[in-house]
């Protein structure tokens, strides 16, 4: 594999993305976009150094550069990554269209009673626009005059409906992916700063995986039965402290996880925000117009400032996963970032990117995500564009590190245990 020293002087950024389109039963594709010829190119699936092939030779080192370019992200100062829809979306987590089919189908007699107090005309056998239905709906539970009841309880129970969506598919989706590139961001040297990983999704994917890998997580909750959040903890880390030793020595396998849009797993009690196994009400920003008024509350507001501090910094390596740009406040967060954060080095790997860039292509067109394209035309070349999904991107992750004795051991004991 590709290995590349550490440096200060060139970070990254990569973003990779799922949507409702790209379904998992698509057959993978791997492509970059060149500013040199203004095109996109296919790049092989897999790693085949010894080919004699002259074409394929070509396509090799085009693939070898793409490796190259994560590889600056993961030997950054400052590594940072966030997870998006598409993470979940690539182990059968619910899309946006299959959150509005779980909202239909919940109560189909309210739901057609919603739709014709709206004004929707989505026939029942397609979907819709499950942001703007519940955000319209949300208009109408506080309308001007009174409160509408009726609205007021259908929104509760879609709520619901989605929480328990996002919780459910856990049970039986295949999270190697997940655990393995959790691994591969973990893996840093004791003098440079934890990864950070902030998230939009509700799921615990990126805990699942992290228990299964043995990984320590710091989510800014304390060690108190329920945990309670509390943002500071954020500047607690994990130390050894031998007997023989003088100073303490930071143990491997920490990370940092932030969840911008809240947690299944999150509640309140107290008034304050706890973890535990099944809130009755989970405390998530839901898929509604207004994200971006409830992102300000706490403790969202804490993660925000958190992400918006951490883009900051110098030589950061951002590594974005599954985003596909349509939450326009983070979005703009990243495009400002990339504008005025000259130490970052962009590469953006997204499921459809080209016609996320294409503004012909109406349904599935980015605006932040195309201008991002043509700053890479016009000869930035801290950014580089590609277009795959996240199964795709994690075997395209060079491992820079060495297997620890730990891993092994972990290893040996999953073996065991199947």
């Amino acid at each position: 594999m590709d290995t590349l020293k550490p440096s200060t002087a060139i970070t990254a950024a990569v973003l990779v993305s799922n949507t409702p389109q790209a379904k998992a039963q698509q057959e993978p594709k791997l492509k970059t976009y060149s500013g040199a010829t203004h095109s996109w190119e296919d790049l092989p699936l897999e790693d085949h150094p010894e080919t004699e092939d002259s074409g394929e030779k070509s396509r090799q080192e085009k693939r070898r550069k793409a490796r190259q370019a994560i590889a600056a992200v993961l030997n950054s100062e400052q590594l940072v990554a966030l997870f998006g829809l598409g993470t979940s979306a690539a182990v059968h987590g619910p899309t946006m269209g299959d959150l509005w089919r779980i909202v239909r189908d919940t109560d189909a007699a309210s739901f057609a009673a919603m739709q014709a107090k709206i004004g929707d005309k989505t026939p029942h056998i397609e979907t819709g626009d499950i942001e703007n239905f519940l955000s319209r709906c949300q208009m109408v539970a506080n309308g001007p005059s009174a409160r509408d009841e009726a609205a007021a309880t259908f929104i509760l129970s879609a709520e619901k409906s989605i929480a328990q969506a996002c919780r459910t598919f856990l049970q039986s989706a295949d999270i190697s992916d997940h655990t393995h590139c959790l691994r591969l961001l973990a893996r840093r040297p004791p003098e440079k700063a934890r990864a950070r990983i902030f998230t939009t999704n509700y799921d615990l994917c990126i805990e699942t995986a992290a228990a299964q890998s043995g990984l320590l997580v710091v989510d800014g909750f304390g060690r108190e039965t329920p945990p309670t959040f509390d943002g500071a903890q954020f500047d607690i880390d994990f130390v050894r402290r031998r007997a023989e030793s003088k100073s303490p020595e930071y143990l491997d396998g920490v990370v940092h996880l932030l969840k911008l849009h809240g947690s299944v797993d999150w509640g309140v009690h107290n008034g304050t925000v706890v973890r535990r196994e099944a809130p009755d009400a989970p405390i998530i920003i839901y898929p509604r117009t207004d994200k971006f008024e409830q992102s300000y509350r706490q403790p969202f507001l804490e993660l925000m400032s958190q992400l918006q501090t951490t883009l900051r910094l110098p030589n950061l390596g951002l590594l974005i996963v599954g985003f596909g740009f349509a939450d326009a406040h983070l979005s703009e967060m990243l495009l400002a970032a990339v504008r005025k954060n000259l130490s970052l080095r962009v590469v953006i790997a997204t499921l459809d990117c080209e016609r996320h860039c294409n503004e012909s292509d109406k349904p599935l067109y980015r605006e932040k995500l195309a201008v991002l394209k043509n700053l890479a035309s016009q000869g930035d070349s801290r950014i580089s564009l590609l277009d795959c999904d996240f199964r795709t991107f994690v075997r395209l992750i060079p491992n820079l590190g060495t297997e620890t004795e730990e891993d092994r051991l972990r290893a040996v004991l999953r073996s065991v245990v199947k």
